[in-house]
């Protein structure tokens, strides 16, 4: 998949393309930068796909050279995440040995891991002698091995393993590079530089999910696709190691590291909100990993067209609607956006529950079901990394996001195990699980109201329209 990105990218600057020009990227003077930035700034725009149109996404760039480094490195981080996250379930239930249960106990016990990494995350991140670029390479190198571990891994053991590098891998890399773009973007700007990344995570989960589907058909045996895996996060870390620049303030002290901690975790409007992000991260989850495996076994849909479906009706709708959906949102304050996405999750769930229950699956129905999905996807990712920033003191990001982050694991624990659980039951309760997981979003509603009254200390309201 680098490799195909990697001609992509030679071919499209050969070009004499009218957009080989880059306009208002402040510091862009390298020349290896800007090759980069090219293909994500033109991604950006709907007339590069479409030449006949003059439409184009409103999307500023004034940006630094870092959130660009880092949006690009999200897209990659993201590639060869898709891969792992949606292709696992998948090779190692209908193609390997193992149950769905074992599978989902793997992920989580992954996910456990992750828990660790994210507090490993914060204290690296803020810490003098590692800051957010080391950490970041840390991140990587754990990819890697976790991509390597998994195009041997036969058993149960061997899985575990490859998700406990990964889980440490998430949570480093999560912490590191959303502290990194709080660094060096200021709240007027911020929640549009998040929806700048969220547009590249959705183009390379896209990506990997699209050649993800292309490689299993062709590979034998399929634990082979994993290497892809290996060869993007490989690109990655040249990536980081040679664009990167520290972003940490060099007057932050180890003390303060110390104090950061007990500051987040006695902060009430924190603490609250991690009960309702681990909801959410719970729905990815369960999207991400238990939906493939449900349209696969019960809807009888083939695992080639699931993955298309994700591609360009999870994923591709995702990046398509990212900018424009946070446009809309921007006039709402962030609490009063969550509760959106939260409501959008929870007609997600019910439309699955409701396609299953009453009417014959077809690809139609999955393909809006994952639009749904796809606009939940796109409020709630930029709007909760917007209002952690703004939670958190600027020398005491790491500490924040690693806490957040906490979601993350906690989340990815109970969907692939609860998800895993149901995929080894009848197909009756297959079904009703999504409508109590459509029910859930009611207890996060309830939540959120709780937050949005305890929220009257600071002015969550968005400063600038984007």
């Amino acid at each position: 998949m680098a490799l195909i990105l990697s001609h992509i990218m030679y071919s499209c600057i050969s070009s004499k393309s009218r957009y080989t020009k880059i306009p208002n990227v402040p510091q862009c003077r390298d020349r290896k930068f800007r090759v980069s930035t090219y293909i994500v700034y033109n991604c950006l725009h709907v007339d590069f796909i479409f030449p006949n149109m003059s439409i184009s996404l409103p999307l500023k760039t004034q940006f630094s050279q870092q959130v660009w480094i880092q949006a690009i490195g999200r897209g990659l981080y993201q590639l060869g995440s898709a891969v792992l996250i949606f292709y696992t379930p998948i090779v190692f239930v209908n193609y390997g040995n193992m149950s769905a249960t074992e599978v989902g106990l793997a992920i989580g016990g992954g996910s456990v891991a992750g828990f660790v990494g994210n507090i490993i995350g914060g204290i690296f991140t803020d810490s003098p002698k590692f800051g957010r670029k080391r950490t970041l390479l840390f991140s990587t190198l754990f990819a890697i091995i976790t991509s390597i571990v998994m195009v041997f891994t036969h058993d149960f053991k061997f899985l575990l393993l490859a998700n406990i590098f990964f889980g440490l891998s998430t949570g480093l890399y999560w912490t590191a590079a959303d502290a990194a773009v709080m660094d060096v973007t200021v709240s007027e700007i911020r929640q549009e530089a998040f929806s700048l990344l969220g547009l590249t995570d959705n183009l390379g989960f896209g990506l990997g999910t699209f050649a993800g589907g292309f490689l299993i058909k062709v590979l034998h045996p399929k634990e082979y696709i994993f290497a892809a895996s290996a060869i993007t996060f490989f690109s990655l870390l040249l990536l980081f190691f040679i664009g990167l620049v520290e972003t940490r303030s060099s007057e932050e002290k180890s003390h303060e590291i110390q104090k950061g901690w007990k500051t987040a975790l006695i902060d009430t409007r924190l603490m609250i909100y991690l009960l309702v992000n681990t909801l959410f991260i719970t729905y990815i989850a369960l999207v991400g990993s238990t939906l493939p495996l449900y349209l696969v076994n019960f809807g009888g849909t083939s695992e080639s067209t699931v993955a298309n479906l994700f591609t360009w009706g999870y994923v591709g709708l995702g990046a398509l609607f990212q900018i424009p959906v946070i446009k809309i949102i921007a006039k709402f304050n962030y609490l009063t956006s969550l509760m959106i996405s939260m409501g959008v999750w929870g007609l997600g769930f019910l439309l699955v529950w409701v396609m299953s229950s009453f009417f014959d699956i077809r690809t139609t129905y999955e393909f809006g079901i994952l639009g749904v999905f796809a606009i939940a996807s796109v409020i709630y990712k930029p709007t909760s990394s917007a209002w952690i920033s703004e939670l958190a003191p600027p020398n005491l990001r790491g500490a924040y996001t690693a806490i957040a982050y906490q979601c993350w694991t906690i989340g990815y624990v109970i969907g692939p195990i609860v998800g895993g659980w149901a995929m080894d039951q009848s197909q009756n309760v297959a079904q009703n699980t999504w409508l109590a997981v459509a029910g859930s979003t009611f207890i996060g509603l309830m939540i959120l109201l709780l937050l949005n009254q305890k929220n009257t200390g600071i002015s969550t309201h968005q400063g600038s329209k984007l």
